[in-house]
């Protein structure tokens, strides 16, 4: 099916019973945008433009059907920069679970193409989070010493903690589990930045230093990397 045709839309129900491509929406044969929205009408949080149902408000989109645009039917929770709100911390990074697309629409990874299914098998694996590959494994495979985009020189050089330790986890810095699920369990960030000490000093928002480091305070976490040689005092700032 080519980007621009819309798949016959069937109820989840009919593919479970009988699975074809014929009863269900396959995201990797739409466009990356309409791709993501098929998880996104869930992992999101936003208002309904429309509310046919009896005048009722629903916490979903109502009338999406897979395939469509989901702007045409949701409106994300918007947050003001610097302002802490209910859904989001005060530099927009999502607070609440099932807002990873929140998160997910603010990276450039989002803007060049990158889908959910990138990442995660929505039928299951025996990885965390159903990710196609171990987290580190899968973030490694495009950001690495070869490719312009990854690290400099090695993954102990570059986040200055030993190999195969928490601090050493690609996900420790760019997801921090700072999004609240129930009670004390919390689910990790989607924006993929690293959450600086700076945050916490200025708005009390968790920090990726921290979330480890439990035994520090900010202060410690905002001094420790100007120690490091390759590190600008002024980038620092």
């Amino acid at each position: 099916m080519e980007c621009g045709v819309r798949e016959v839309p069937r109820s989840g129900s009919d593919h479970i019973q009988a699975p074809s491509r014929a009863n269900i929406v396959n995201p990797a044969r739409l466009d990356h945008v309409r791709a993501n929205d098929v998880c996104m009408q869930c992992h999101s949080e936003g208002r309904p433009l429309k509310n046919p149902i009896e005048g009722r408000t629903y916490d979903w989109p109502v009338g999406f059907v897979a395939g469509e645009r989901l702007v045409d039917y949701w409106k994300f929770e918007e947050n003001k920069l610097g302002e802490k709100t209910f859904t989001h911390y005060a530099d927009g990074t999502a607070i609440k679970n099932r807002m990873q697309g929140n998160d997910f629409v603010q990276t450039q990874i989002y803007k060049r193409g990158i889908t959910c299914f990138d990442c995660h098998n929505m039928h299951g694996t025996q990885n965390n989070a159903d990710l196609i590959r171990p987290a580190d494994s899968l973030c490694l495979t495009f950001h690495n010493g070869k490719s312009p985009n990854g690290p400099a020189g090695d993954v102990v050089a570059h986040t200055h903690h030993p190999a195969n330790s928490a601090g050493a986890r690609c996900i420790a810095w760019h997801m921090p589990k700072v999004a609240n699920q129930i009670a004390d369990v919390n689910v990790r960030s989607h924006t993929f930045r690293v959450a600086p000490p700076e945050l916490t000093e200025q708005y009390g928002e968790p920090n990726s230093c921290n979330w480890c480091h439990k035994d520090k305070d900010a202060a410690w976490a905002r001094e420790n990397p100007r120690k490091w040689p390759e590190v600008s005092p002024w980038r620092m700032n």
